[in-house]
C-alpha cells in the first residue's frame, strides 16, 4: 500500500474596483498645438510642519512636468519667505526648471493632510505662482506638484499630490485597469501551494484603453497614445484594502508612469497553519478627469 501526501492549496481572489472622478486643478484657458509656458497664479502645496523640535523637519517640495516628449522631475528647497523664488536643488528636463514663487503660506486644519501623525506633525501650506516653461510641447502635458517631509528619528510624510494643466480634460470613459496585459481582467484567482512557511509571489496592474494596452513607455507612437496614458496614469489614485484573512498580506509598489506597468503587488501568505487559505484581497483605482 502506498500512501501520497495530500497536497492543500491557497486561493486568493483579488479584485480590481474602478471609479471615474473629475479633481479641481486651475482654471484652464486651452492651449494651442504647441505651448511655451504655463502660469498658474495661486497653487497650494500641503505639508507636514514639525511639532517636536519646530525646527529639525526637513520638507523638500516635488514636480512632475509630463509632456508628449518627456516626463521631468525637480526638487526645490522649501526654506522661503514670501515672494522669494524656492531654490532648485536638481531638475532632470530638457529645459529651463519650473519656476516657484512663495505667495502665501500658513497652517491647517489636519483633514487637509490625509495620514498624517498629529503627534509629530501638523498640517501647512505654502501657495506658489508657478511659471512652467517649455522650448517647444504641445498637448496632453500635466504640471504635479508634492512635499515630502522628514523628521529624522521620528517619522516622514509625503502630503497629497496637486495637479494643473492648461490642456483640455482627457476623457476616461475608454480606459480601465486589469491585471492582464493583453485584455481588460479585474478579478485575478492566485492559486498557490502550501509549503509551510510563507510563500511569496508578484501580480501586476495595466492601463488599458479601448481594450488595449496603455504602454506608458512608448514615446515614438505618431497618434500620441503613449502621451495620453502617461497622463492618464499621473492622474489615477490606488488604495489597497488588503486581504481579509490575516495570513494574507499585500504590499502594492507604483512604477513609474514612464513604465508600462502601474503597480507590482507582493503577496505574501503564511500556509504554516497546514491548513487551506480561502482569502480576498481588494484594490481601488479611481481614474481623475483634471
Amino acid at each position: 500500500m502506498s500512501i501520497s501526501e495530500m497536497k492543500k492549496w491557497t486561493i486568493i481572489f483579488a479584485s480590481l474596483m474602478l471609479l471615474v472622478l473629475s479633481v479641481v486643478g486651475a482654471s484652464k484657458s486651452y492651449a494651442g498645438d504647441k505651448l511655451m509656458s504655463a502660469s498658474f497664479d495661486s497653487v497650494r502645496v500641503y505639508y507636514a510642519m514639525d511639532k517636536v523640535t519646530g525646527a529639525v523637519a526637513s520638507s523638500v517640495f516635488n514636480v512632475t512636468v509630463i509632456t508628449p516628449k518627456e516626463v521631468a522631475y525637480g526638487k526645490y528647497d522649501s526654506f522661503a519667505y514670501k515672494g522669494d523664488t524656492l531654490r532648485v536643488i536638481s531638475w532632470s528636463g530638457s529645459g529651463s526648471a519650473p519656476t516657484l514663487v512663495l505667495t502665501d503660506f500658513d497652517t491647517i486644519n489636519n483633514s487637509n493632510c490625509p495620514g498624517i501623525d498629529t503627534k509629530i506633525f501638523r498640517c501647512a501650506y505654502m501657495t506658489f505662482k508657478i511659471t512652467v516653461a517649455s522650448d517647444d510641447y504641445g498637448c496632453p502635458w500635466i504640471a504635479s506638484f508634492y512635499s515630502y517631509t522628514d523628521l529624522p528619528g521620528f517619522g516622514s510624510y509625503t502630503a497629497p499630490t496637486v495637479h494643473n494643466t492648461i490642456c483640455p480634460t482627457i476623457p476616461v470613459a475608454s480606459y480601465d485597469i486589469s491585471w492582464s496585459e493583453n485584455y481588460v481582467s479585474h478579478n485575478k484567482a492566485l492559486r498557490i501551494q502550501s509549503t509551510g512557511s510563507t510563500v511569496t509571489t508578484t501580480l501586476s496592474t495595466y492601463l488599458m484603453e479601448g481594450g488595449r494596452l496603455c504602454d506608458g513607455s512608448n514615446f515614438s507612437d505618431n497618434d500620441g497614445r503613449g502621451a495620453y496614458c502617461r497622463a492618464v496614469s499621473e492622474l489615477l489614485t490606488f488604495t489597497s484594502y488588503g486581504c481579509d484573512k490575516s495570513t494574507v498580506t499585500v504590499t502594492p509598489t507604483r512604477h513609474p508612469v514612464t513604465d508600462k506597468v502601474l503597480h507590482d503587488i507582493v503577496v505574501n501568505v503564511n500556509t504554516s497553519s497546514g491548513q487551506p487559505i480561502d482569502s480576498t484581497c481588494r484594490f481601488q483605482y479611481v481614474l481623475n478627469e483634471l
